[in-house]
């Protein structure tokens, strides 16, 4: 089984200015700061799939979000969409990327989850090609339990 297959779930934001998807990151391929270790937050090297914030978690913060959007279990905080960050240390972010809500993970990475977008964060638009349609993630309180503690 080949983990660094098919689409990343994240792409992570280089201070260099390079993007880097969650396979490379997560897997700890790329970051010196993981030491050679894959992120303890990370499912097989992968980021986890983002779940709906539900405030009755013990690890719900408002940092992360609304009652209901979607978020990386592994997120520490919701920075607004990227568009906002834009030349940010003199950064320039793709147009494409612009709309997508950004989170800070808690290795302190900036991230964001491709068809996330700040507009409806509950909602997760799928990226293939042909398939333009959205999947609704459903409120579920079985499903907000954190992969992660605070």
């Amino acid at each position: 089984m080949n983990a660094h297959r098919g689409e990343p779930k994240a792409l992570f934001l280089s201070p260099d200015g390079n993007i880097y998807p969650d396979t490379l990151i997560c897997s700890s391929i790329l970051p010196a700061e993981l030491n050679g270790k894959p992120c303890p937050y990370s499912q097989a090297g992968r980021i986890p799939e983002p779940l709906p914030l539900n405030p009755d978690d013990p690890n719900y913060s408002i940092d992360k979000g609304q009652p209901g959007d979607l978020c990386p279990p592994c997120a520490k905080q919701n920075l607004s969409n990227l568009g906002h960050w834009q030349g940010h240390d003199k950064q320039k972010f793709p147009q494409e990327l612009l709309s997508l809500r950004l989170f800070k993970c808690r290795m302190w990475f900036w991230l964001v989850v491709p068809g996330l977008h700040e507009a409806d964060p509950t909602k997760l638009v799928a990226q293939n090609g042909s398939d333009k349609e959205s999947r609704r993630m459903e409120f579920s309180a079985t499903k907000t339990k954190s992969a992660c503690a605070n």
